[in-house]
């Protein structure tokens, strides 16, 4: 497999092509069997023939800190040797993989991550909510844990939190360096900043507040507001008054400078910790750098590139941002907004720009099996190719080839083009690609997925034509000039 890597803002192969990586998450959180957490899946090589024939390049393979460390300073090797014959299956079908060290709530206690001995709550009381992820707002626990986390708080063998878990990666990438596959590592999932959540959250309904007395002429009290929040009827008035993009863009602005602190605080120290560590044994595979929980909504990551104490900037790290539409979770994801959407990335395109690498967008979507509401998948869609990200949908699971999204997510796009894209796009209502480039004295072919067998191509006559089962691959020889190319489906 071509290794890729960073190059200005875009991800490249070895032989100097423009990459777009698109694919699917494959993380498998653990189930109870027999009093313990089971930790490998039934994955099987069925599943990464079809990730394959869907056009998907990539995936975004979740690991588990409890799965890798159950015990402190003890790596599980039996679950390593796991990992490592899913990046073998991603290698013999041709898919990169990064792995994602994921977390929801922190811990195992309490979802999936940590392991017990790691999570450190000081006693305070664990709450949950109507909706998983309110947790992260109301249980003291989940808050506290985190906070002793970034604090590199000792665990009971005296060697502090943090450094347990860049301990862990550093043992990681030791493991899996050089493997074909692997392109990235993306080191904590959805970054959450602990106790300063109930700041950010009390200031983020206070600038709602704010938004709804100003506009509706009359005010609002803090407690009124939560107790719309608390209630369906309430929230859907809520989400219907920010679907305005103005609106929810001020609500959100207001809150960025707390979301900010944590940013460049905690998070700008715990990357510059780990990739420096991570660094003395791999120097070559892709940093996917997150946001922190809260921009997953809209509020602009402030955080900066990596740079390190002697002043170096790492190169090769991208910005690998999650975007949500607020109904997530929930049966209204069918309905999700379009406008809301489109102010979450429109805050990670200028953070992308800010910072000025590659966007691998982490997770999206979130559909599940409803067949209302694709327009959103669309949608979505749509900007990544505006700005030619790269992403990984969430995500996959067994029975996932039945779902309607999937033929959303089956569509044209350009896998590697030689020297640089300019712009492409698909449209699904002509059921049309079209692409320019620039071959930028390239010297290697130009490969376009398409998922069918039966289409028609402008403009280029000179082509090849690889068939996978009902997919395709459409193989372009370079020229050495600026080019296009437009294909009906």
């Amino acid at each position: 497999m071509a290794r890729i890597s960073v190059k200005g803002d875009r991800f490249v192969d070895n032989q100097g092509r423009h990459v777009i990586l698109r694919g699917i998450n494959l993380v498998h959180k653990g189930n109870w069997e027999n009093g313990i957490i089971n930790y490998i899946p039934s994955w099987d090589e069925r599943v990464f023939s079809n990730l394959k024939k869907w056009g998907f390049n990539l995936v975004r393979l979740g690991i588990i800190w409890d799965a890798v460390e159950p015990r402190p300073g003890e790596y599980d090797e039996k679950y390593l040797d796991w990992v490592n014959r899913m990046l073998d299956l991603c290698e013999k079908y041709g898919i990169y993989a990064y792995l994602d060290m994921h977390q929801d709530l922190y811990s195992v206690l309490y979802s999936d991550g940590a392991p017990e001995w790691a999570t450190i709550t000081d006693s305070q009381p664990h709450i949950e909510g109507d909706i998983w992820s309110d947790a992260y707002i109301i249980s003291d626990a989940v808050k506290r844990s985190f906070d002793n986390f970034w604090n590199n708080t000792p665990a009971s063998d005296g060697v502090g939190l943090q450094d347990h878990y860049v301990n862990m990666w550093v043992h990681i990438a030791k493991r899996f360096a050089g493997h074909p596959a692997l392109i990235g590592y993306d080191f904590l999932n959805e970054p959450f900043p602990g106790t300063q959540a109930t700041a950010i959250f009390e200031a983020l309904v206070s600038s709602l507040k704010e938004a709804l007395s100003q506009a509706k002429g009359t005010h609002y009290a803090f407690e009124e507001v939560m107790e719309m929040l608390s209630h369906p009827e309430g929230k859907i008035k809520i989400l219907d008054f920010i679907e305005d993009k103005k609106i929810y863009q001020s609500v959100a602005k207001a809150v960025e400078p707390l979301v900010e602190k944590f940013d460049k605080g905690a998070l700008d120290g715990f990357y510059r910790k780990i990739s420096q560590a991570v660094r003395t044994v791999d120097r070559d595979t892709i940093i996917m750098r997150e946001n922190s929980y809260f921009s997953n909504i809209g509020i602009e990551c402030k955080a900066q590139p990596i740079v390190y104490e002697n002043g170096t900037r790492e190169p090769q790290q991208a910005f690998s941002p999650h975007g949500y539409d607020l109904v997530v979770d929930t049966e209204g994801v069918q309905w999700a907004s379009n406008n809301r959407i489109d102010v979450i990335f429109d805050a990670h395109r200028r953070t992308q720009q800010r910072m000025g690498v590659p966007v691998m967008v982490g997770e999206w979507g979130a559909h599940g099996d409803y067949s209302e509401g694709l327009y959103h998948i669309e949608h979505i869609l749509q900007i990544f190719d505006k700005y030619m990200w790269s992403s990984t949908y969430w995500c996959f699971y067994d029975g996932f080839e039945n779902t309607p999204v999937l033929g959303v997510l089956k569509r044209p796009f350009p896998q590697a083009v030689c020297g640089r894209i300019l712009h492409f796009r698909y449209d699904y209502q002509s059921k049309r690609f079209y692409m320019e480039w620039d071959e930028e004295n390239g010297h290697a072919p130009t490969i376009i997925y398409l998922p069918q067998k039966e289409f028609e191509v402008e403009n280029i006559k000179d082509f090849s034509v690889e068939r996978m089962g009902q997919s395709s691959l459409v193989v372009i020889e370079p020229t050495g000039r600026k080019r296009s190319i437009s294909i009906s489906l």
